[in-house]
């Protein structure tokens, strides 16, 4: 499977899905970067993007009389790939003021995988699962030195997780949730690093659209990721029935758990057996 990557700013991307008919996902990207522009605006952003767009070798402009443009056929496989997928793996993660996601698309027995930076750059390759474990890791700057020796947990009712994230939280209020002493210094442990993180977790998702979706996709599976100093955290819910009360788990988790829980997650995006051996 061919491996090269494609680069685009997001104006380039904007004009690229709108000249091939996805006109709703352009103006979605541009509009959430850029707000309300003129006309004019946005026609000298789509004007600087077509030139950018030439001198990449990414579209070419034909010389029959009519001036026609005319996008190079490996963009457009990876555009509509994008635009007609119906099922992603979506990571997301805030660094430094910038938010970075990466979003692995299916379709028709392909995997297309998009990074961006901020919504600024926007990186396109196509992949296969045994890439996602670096491609994952990376996004949340994880390294073997990143996890803990031990496995630790803590189950926590949806009230108590409502309470521990909130900004007004104080140490003083474990004393009525009837914690070990152990518990309790993993609850502080974690709650100085969601600190730290301006009361932040990043996440990773797996999102589904169907034709009846009109607030956006729904998502399937779902994991928050906090990288602390010591620890890598991960909260999920526990409760297998996804129609009674969440039962949420946070977890300092060693490498080899990291590595059960993204397989699982893989396996679930990727359930026929044959494609997840690559």
């Amino acid at each position: 499977m061919d491996k090269q990557t494609v680069i685009l700013t997001l104006e380039e991307l904007g004009f690229a899905l709108t000249a091939l008919g996805a006109e709703d996902m352009a103006s979605g990207l541009l509009q959430s970067y850029y707000g309300e522009l003129t006309e004019d605006r946005w026609e000298l952003l789509f004007h600087a993007a077509t030139h950018s767009l030439i001198s990449k070798g990414l579209m070419e402009q034909r010389d029959d009389g009519q001036q026609q443009l005319e996008f190079d056929e490996f963009i457009v496989d990876m555009l509509a790939h994008l635009a007609q997928s119906r099922q992603m793996l979506r990571g997301y993660k805030e660094q430094q003021d910038k938010q970075n996601t990466l979003t692995i698309h299916h379709g028709n027995e392909r995997f297309l995988y998009h990074f961006s930076s901020h919504n600024e750059l926007h990186f396109f390759r196509w992949s296969s699962p045994e890439d996602w474990y670096h491609d994952i890791d990376q996004l949340f700057g994880l390294s073997a030195s990143s996890f803990n020796a031990h496995n630790q947990y803590v189950d926590l009712t949806e009230e108590q997780w409502n309470e521990l994230t909130s900004s007004n939280f104080t140490m003083q209020q474990l004393a009525t949730w009837k914690l070990q002493a152990s518990d309790q210094q993993m609850i502080q442990d974690w709650r100085e690093d969601f600190n730290r993180n301006h009361y932040s977790l990043d996440n990773l998702s797996q999102m589904v659209y169907t034709d009846t979706d009109k607030e956006g996709p729904s998502v399937t599976n779902l994991l928050f990721v906090l990288t602390g100093t010591n620890h890598v955290w991960v909260v999920r819910n526990t409760e297998l029935d996804m129609q009674a009360t969440p039962r949420l788990r946070i977890e300092s988790v060693t490498e080899a758990d990291w590595r059960e829980r993204i397989t699982h997650f893989i396996q679930a995006f990727v359930p026929d057996e044959a494609v997840f051996r690559g």
